[in-house]
């Protein structure tokens, strides 16, 4: 993959050379050890092999004018070499390539996890209700008139606590669509190459 700056050009190059024994240890920083470490020769290579030409100093700024189209491509053929690298089936044992097989084919069990809050508006209903009747009980049940206020004013912070117990739902509910929706992807992605049961 090409490096996207000038800077991430010139920082793979360090750790290359760093990772060939060209510069040594105390010349370099600690991320660069870790780096080095963590990349393949191979990968810093690609990087460090870039042409300065046309590129930012920085990622993120843009000497050239590029078409979000264009950026997106580049960001998914980087990801799509790097997950084919990453994934290699040489660098894994069949023992543990048919251990994540398994652990894949397995992902639809997830789904009642990921799933639980189908129920939660019904319960928030449900709670709503019983405080309402409760609140309006507590005040006809009052024997006299200094009870009476103190189970209004309870009966006050009883409903606020209910309206804000409702807001939080809501948001838990929006974001556990989110979340749902975001499971089944992966579901599907995983799914156009590896067998889920």
């Amino acid at each position: 993959m090409p490096a996207l700056s000038q800077q991430q050009q010139k920082l793979m190059g360090l750790a290359l050379a760093y990772k060939r024994g060209k510069v040594s240890t105390s010349d370099v920083s600690k991320s660069v050890k870790q780096l080095a470490g963590s990349m393949s020769e191979k990968e810093l290579v690609k990087y460090a092999g870039t042409k300065h030409k046309g590129l930012p100093k920085k990622v993120g700024e843009t000497k050239n004018t590029m078409t979000k189209e264009e950026i997106n491509k580049l960001v998914a053929d980087a990801v799509q070499e790097v997950m084919s690298e990453k994934l290699n089936t040489k660098v894994l044992t069949s023992e543990q390539k048919q251990k994540y097989i398994e652990s894949i084919s397995k992902y639809n069990e997830y789904r009642s996890v990921v799933h639980r809050s189908k129920t939660l508006p019904e319960i928030v209903s449900e709670i709503k209700r019983m405080v309402e009747f409760a609140s309006k009980n507590m005040v006809e049940e009052s024997g006299d008139w200094f009870e009476g206020v103190s189970h209004r004013r309870n009966s006050k912070r009883l409903k606020e606590s209910v309206s804000e117990f409702q807001k939080i739902s809501e948001k838990i509910v929006k974001l556990q669509r989110n979340l749902e929706s975001i499971y089944e992807n992966i579901g599907k992605q995983l799914g156009s190459f590896y067998e889920i049961k």
